[in-house]
């Protein structure tokens, strides 16, 4: 028997996924209203499980520096760097996030999520050294890549990435770019420290081993189903908004949504 919408529980905000995407998304929300109440679900046992694990994640951040899909050739030759820079700058105000939260004493050393590491691209090949060498050129003519080097002298990318080199063809063209600014994140470690301190605020639980089944919208709320997976007990919840943070199953539930 459906609940009646007076007995069902209520919340502000309900975050699907216990990754690096619904953490930040509660944080930012609770700072700008800490009143706001927030319900996250996640289906494994703890957060940053899966696609937010350091071992499944990339650790550069995205911050485009070595991303070369990020800077399509052009059919004339040149080398587009629109994406490079938007990706460049939406990082950037992450750690302006993160920095401001390190202050604030929301998360603690920030060296247990973000460290120094040089950023590096590489190629081999005629096509693949002509490529990077016009990408370097286009990059670096904007301030967000100032110090980005190029080389396509073989003992430089020796030294710089000895592993890289060994045993390699000594007539094969090869080049590299390095900038040292690169950092190198944890976005699992970082996910952990940001649900922590929300678990310190009032008005924020989260749910581990939990499923969104289904959810559906009723006039300016949506009525959200859910199953305990240690207890096997269904319940439904009320929410003026959901997030779908569920990596691949989020597309299950927007299918059930019933957006266009």
């Amino acid at each position: 028997m459906t609940a009646s919408a007076s007995s069902t529980p209520s919340v502000d905000v309900l975050l699907v996924g216990g990754g690096i995407m619904s953490a930040t998304l509660a944080v930012m929300l609770k700072e700008l209203d800490p009143n706001l109440t927030v319900e996250l679900h996640e289906l494994m046992a703890s957060e940053a499980q899966e696609s937010s694990n350091a071992w499944n994640n990339a650790g550069t951040g995205h911050a485009a520096l070595c991303e070369l899909n990020y800077t399509p050739q052009n059919a004339d030759g040149s080398i587009n760097i629109t994406n490079a820079l938007k990706v460049n700058t939406q990082f950037d105000q992450s750690r302006q996030l993160w920095s401001y939260l390190v202050k604030k004493g929301t998360i603690g050393d920030p060296r247990s999520f973000i460290y120094p590491v040089p950023h590096m691209s590489f190629v081999h090949g005629a096509e693949g050294v002509s490529f990077l060498k016009k990408r370097h050129a286009a990059m670096t003519a904007h301030h967000c890549f100032a110090g980005m080097e190029y080389t396509d002298d073989r003992a430089k990318i020796a030294e710089w990435a000895p592993l890289v080199m060994e045993g390699r063809n000594p007539s094969e063209p090869v080049a590299a770019t390095r900038i040292v600014t690169g950092t190198d994140v944890n976005f699992g470690s970082l996910t952990s420290l940001l649900i922590g301190s929300l678990r310190k605020q009032a008005g924020f639980t989260m749910h581990a081993s939990s499923r969104v089944q289904n959810l559906r919208r009723e006039g300016n709320v949506w009525r959200v189903s859910i199953r305990d997976e240690k207890s096997g007990r269904e319940r439904e919840v009320q929410a003026k908004f959901v997030f779908l943070g569920a990596g691949g199953t989020a597309i299950t539930l927007l299918q059930k949504s019933g957006i266009p």
